[in-house]
């Protein structure tokens, strides 16, 4: 009985240590694209998704992909813009102050075996409201702009000093528990052989 309660409790505590992963899935560039919303600005639609789609602060991969309005024929040679600003520096306000600034931009590339997608990583260093502009230029089909707002979440606690003293919080408890029980066992045990033996 000792014996199955103790490797009760060092099972628990191999499934705590394992790392909790098994519900993540890999986003690769080979996926369909999906995206999370498609705006007509100028002669184009454009499409547009984030991953992870509910973003955080780090690294947001965003891809775009537009297509002409009139026929839907995808553009393969156009120069894409993206512009993040924090939102308290876009409003109209701001901008007579003279506080407009671009917090950071990049230029989404296309790559020869999808070049009707473009694509971009920009790295969000605070959480909060921002505003994503998006510029799409091309030779043959003409330039367009806009803008959407993108929400970004607060960085998740990530496993450190709390989360170390945590599991061994966790460890002391079960190990603690398991002694108990095994004590208990033994205890009970030897108080039911004296009464079977009884007094000599």
């Amino acid at each position: 009985m000792t014996r199955y309660l103790l490797a009760l409790l060092l099972a628990l505590i191999a499934l705590i240590a394992l790392p909790v992963g098994g519900t993540a899935h890999a986003q690769s560039d080979e996926e369909e694209f999906d995206p999370l919303f498609v705006r007509q600005a100028g002669p184009f639609d454009v499409a547009v998704r984030w991953l992870p789609p509910a973003p955080q602060v780090g690294f947001i991969n965003i891809a775009v992909k537009p297509t002409l309005s009139a026929s839907g024929e995808s553009v393969g040679d156009a120069r894409i813009r993206l512009i993040a600003q924090g939102e308290d520096r876009t409003g109209i306000l701001a901008r007579i102050a003279g506080e407009s600034e671009t917090d950071f931009e990049v230029v989404a590339v296309n790559s020869p075996a999808s070049p009707e997608i473009y694509r971009a990583t920009l790295k969000f260093e605070e959480a909060g409201n921002w505003v994503l502009r998006v510029n799409v230029s091309s030779p043959t089909s003409g330039t367009a702009e806009f803008e959407s707002p993108i929400v970004i979440l607060p960085a998740p606690i990530e496993p450190g000093a709390q989360g170390a003293w945590a599991f061994l919080g966790i460890v002391i408890v079960l190990s603690a528990g398991g002694v108990y029980v095994a004590w208990s066992i033994r205890k009970a045990q030897a108080a039911r052989q004296a009464h079977q033996q009884g007094p000599r």
